[in-house]
């Protein structure tokens, strides 16, 4: 499923339990395009809860004129500077668009940019570098191929032999693999992208495993 658009955003504010925080639409999209979404999920750069569920014990959407309320019911508070990666899609666990809260030290991203992740999620297609940054829980990143791009693959975890991964869709790394595992600080992965969506191995930095 495509990507729709994504959008950054700083949680200014802590967001308790039946709180709300409210994020603008992306670019080119509105309620009328978007209140169909379903299946979305969320997650927090803290690591606490793993990926949430849309649903009645981890969070709804509603969607208003100009921004769509996210209502959190975890039954913990969000904290102001948390990165929240939330994903809307239809029919499916994963999401079809993705809207990044990034705090301070979190995930800012933007099309052609840098992805900072800190527990598993969905980057964005066209995001061009993706960092790891785990000592300890392994991160399990997915991205979809953008044809004709370059990627950068970085373990950026000061310490830990945490064996992230970078697991591809509509593409591959080399002709054949689509899962890079980077299970130690400084390993890297730079990659180009054909019109086919097949890469070639630019670098190599440290072993990164291909499968």
């Amino acid at each position: 499923m495509s990507s729709l658009g994504y959008i950054t955003q700083v949680l200014a504010s802590d967001v308790a339990n039946n709180g709300t925080v409210a994020v603008p639409y992306p670019s080119g999209q509105t309620k009328a395009s978007l209140a169909g979404s379903s299946s979305g999920d969320l997650t927090l750069n803290d690591g606490a809860a793993g990926i949430l569920n849309e649903g009645a014990s981890n969070f709804s959407l509603a969607y208003g004129a100009s921004t769509i309320t996210v209502t959190n019911l975890s039954g913990y508070t969000w904290s102001a500077g948390t990165t929240l990666k939330l994903s809307f899609g239809e029919n499916a666990p994963k999401g079809s668009y993705e809207v990044n809260v990034a705090g301070a030290g979190g995930a800012a991203l933007a099309d052609g940019g840098v992805v900072s992740l800190t527990a598993s999620a969905a980057v964005a297609p066209g995001t061009r570098t993706i960092e790891l940054n785990h000592a300890s829980v392994v991160i399990a990143a997915t991205l979809k191929v953008v044809p004709n791009t370059t990627l950068i693959i970085k373990n950026n975890s000061a310490s830990g032999t945490a064996a992230h991964t970078v697991t591809l869709s509509g593409g591959t790394f080399d002709g054949t693999t689509t899962v890079a595992t980077l299970n130690a600080p400084n390993k890297a992965l730079a990659v180009y992208f054909d019109s086919a969506g097949n890469g070639s191995i630019l670098a190599n930095v440290g072993t990164v495993t291909l499968a």
